[in-house]
């Protein structure tokens, strides 16, 4: 038979349809506040950020990548994420803690799009669609997805708490819901190599156009 891949996802979404409105909405209310606090941020403030912008973009057009070590940090800022949600998930108390997450990861990502766009203008744009935008993509969707098995987890451990049919089953519905958060491990990793070994040279060619401009 067939698997209609469409089909899949859409009976997906729509048996938890209210857990997505909920993840969703916290990391819509995070993007939104980030966004906000980049507009009520004082000039010492801003001033601040933009000169240790400013003298990272320097560098990064300058010196030569360490793929290395741009990898062990990409990997310590957002696989460790996926660990702490699925632990989470096996917690009673874990969905407020998650939802803390998700919207701290739209916090994030609204205030430096902002912040780029705010500073740089025209250029800051092309620096906040070509450096952290793209793996953005693919993070915001997988934390999304594992937020909303996470929270579903722990529903169940709530509703019918540790009896004797969920204790015969506990290991193989860890072992499940495990298996599902290291596919969305590896599809996670997709966007760790674009943030390893292609936002690096965005950000050094976009810092190479900015020398003749900003830096002045």
């Amino acid at each position: 038979m067939k698997i209609n891949i469409a089909e899949a996802i859409s009976n997906h979404i729509r048996g938890r349809f209210w857990l997505y409105i909920i993840s969703s909405l916290s990391i819509g209310i995070g993007f939104v506040i980030g966004v906000y606090t980049v507009k009520y941020m004082n000039s010492y403030e801003k001033n601040d950020l933009m000169n240790y912008i400013l003298s990272f973009t320097k560098t990064s057009g300058t010196s030569i990548i360490n793929y290395n070590s741009v990898l062990l940090e990409t990997f310590k800022n957002n696989i460790p994420l996926i660990l702490i949600i699925w632990f989470l998930g096996l917690t009673m108390l874990g969905i407020p803690v998650i939802l803390i997450i998700d919207f701290l990861k739209g916090f994030t990502l609204g205030f430096t799009i902002t912040f780029f766009v705010n500073s740089l203008g025209v250029k800051g744009i092309t620096m906040a669609f070509l450096g952290i935008l793209p793996q953005n993509l693919i993070y915001i969707p997988c934390i999304l997805f594992i937020s909303v098995i996470a929270m579903e987890f722990s529903m169940g451990i709530v509703k019918y708490g540790f009896n004797d049919g969920l204790r015969n089953r506990i290991f193989s519905k860890i072992s499940s819901y495990s298996l599902i958060f290291l596919f969305a491990g590896i599809f996670m990793g997709m966007g760790v190599i674009f943030e390893t070994y292609c936002t690096p040279n965005i950000v050094k060619l976009t810092a190479m156009q900015f020398s003749g401009s900003i830096f002045l």
